[in-house]
């Protein structure tokens, strides 16, 4: 029999929440886990956006090859689903009713979708945890589960009890204190002996240093009147342009007041920008045939997650020209030249892709315009710079060189699927997911 494979992600989640001097939240599941599994210390997310990052997870492809983006799944580009299928998995998911997790699923045997608009009445884990814990009793095997929790996008509506500095310094850090005791149930209904555990994220986020929310703003009482009256197709656009509005005019006034660092924390994703914070993201595998204890230091890519877990399991993947690798390898404390990351910042329409496209590897981060190679270009030194505070590309334009060679070789050298078109309705309905998501401005 085939080991069963359960693959958590966790939305929002940062490598350096999970492990290392920042980490402030009580996560002794999470702890376990890695001391009783491999942890990659250094695995970058594809993109700062759900749609793209998961989309390169499930196929091993780059989002310019296979076109999936928040607005599309296209199950005619080969996926790992497809793959697990064939080998007699049943597919299982527990993921939110947002268009991409519908379409990414709909070929799956069993999905439960939970209703991410109401977030403060299923109050999250507390409201669907034990549907989880009773599924995980009852399916056929082999299986594959996956479970995308949205726990850690703000507001974090926490239960009392964990909303305290003892478990962790903001709101964030408390929430991934209390998903971890959830981690933990899992943990007891999953036979590891018999089961892949896989934690991960689809990618980082900024972590704001003020308690308030900028993206908040007090409804004006004519507006809630009017509201009412107006269909939510036009009135929540227009309550977004408010909400955008009043927080560029605080971020012009905090800016003078805050260091570089503390500023950006203040930034939306899918801007000209992909700091690790965004991209670098926590990778966990535990269970069958996982050794204990083992830190994995090297560079490694989301894309490279199903070709680690087919090889895992003992079957061949059946996909030609992938993006990805198997990392059995160092699982196996063996060799594996490191390749660069490919990352770009996420789609924000059907028909506009993100503005920034970049590489990355141990000791530099690349950047520059999607449509212009000469227009934002940023060069970073991993090294002597952890915190990319110092845009070096102008004293280095041999490595600036260099790296754009490697980019130009990750995007030209590999076929591209054709992307469907979506109806002007459901390019409208993904569009207003995103605003409540807080990607679109």
């Amino acid at each position: 029999m085939k080991p069963n494979i359960f693959l958590l992600t966790i939305d929002s989640l940062r490598a350096d929440k999970t492990i290392g001097k920042s980490k402030s939240s009580i996560t002794p599941n999470l702890d376990s886990l890695i001391t009783n599994g491999a942890c990659f210390k250094q695995a970058i997310s594809t993109a700062d956006q759900t749609g793209s990052s998961l989309g390169s997870l499930f196929t091993s492809l780059y989002p310019f090859k296979s076109g999936i983006s928040y607005f599309n799944f296209d199950h005619n580009v080969p996926n790992f689903f497809d793959v697990l299928k064939k080998e007699g998995y049943v597919l299982n998911s527990f993921v939110p009713d947002l268009s991409f997790f519908q379409k990414a699923t709909k070929s799956f045997h069993n999905n439960e979708y939970y209703v991410y608009d109401k977030r403060e009445n299923w109050v999250q884990l507390v409201g669907f945890g034990n549907q989880i814990l009773e599924k995980l009793e009852q399916m056929d095997k082999p299986w594959f589960y996956f479970i995308h929790l949205m726990d850690l996008r703000p507001p974090y509506y926490l239960p009392p009890e964990f909303d305290k500095e003892e478990f962790g310094y903001t709101g964030y850090d408390r929430m991934l204190s209390y998903i971890d005791t959830w981690i933990g149930k899992f943990l007891e209904k999953i036979d590891l002996e018999k089961t892949i555990f896989v934690l991960s994220s689809d990618h980082g986020d900024y972590i704001s240093v003020l308690n308030e929310d900028l993206n908040e703003i007090k409804i004006p009482k004519l507006f809630k009147k009017t509201k009412k009256i107006i269909p939510s197709a036009i009135s929540d656009p227009i309550l977004f342009k408010l909400q955008r509005t009043r927080k560029s005019i605080e971020l012009k006034k905090r800016e003078k007041t805050m260091t570089q660092e503390q500023f950006r924390t203040l930034q939306d994703r899918n801007d000209e920008f992909l700091f690790d914070e965004l991209v670098r993201i926590p990778l966990i595998f535990a269970g069958f045939g996982i050794p204990s204890n083992l830190m994995i230091k090297q560079q490694v890519r989301q894309v490279d997650i199903f070709p680690t877990l087919c090889e895992l399991i003992g079957i061949s993947s059946d996909l030609n020209e992938i993006n990805g690798r198997s990392l059995v390898p160092p699982l196996n404390k063996k060799a594996l030249i490191e390749e660069p990351a490919y990352i770009e910042s996420g789609s924000v329409s059907a028909k506009k892709l993100g503005k920034v496209i970049g590489i990355r590897t141990s000791n530099y981060k690349y950047l520059r315009s999607r449509r212009d190679i000469t227009k934002g270009v940023i060069l970073y030194d991993l090294k002597n710079d952890p915190n990319e505070t110092k845009n070096i590309a102008s004293l280095n334009p041999q490595i600036v060189e260099e790296m754009e060679v490697i980019l130009q070789k990750i995007t030209t050298d590999s076929a591209v699927y054709d992307s469907p078109s979506i109806t002007k309705d459901e390019s409208k309905k993904v569009e207003a997911e995103l605003r409540k998501l807080g990607y679109l401005k």
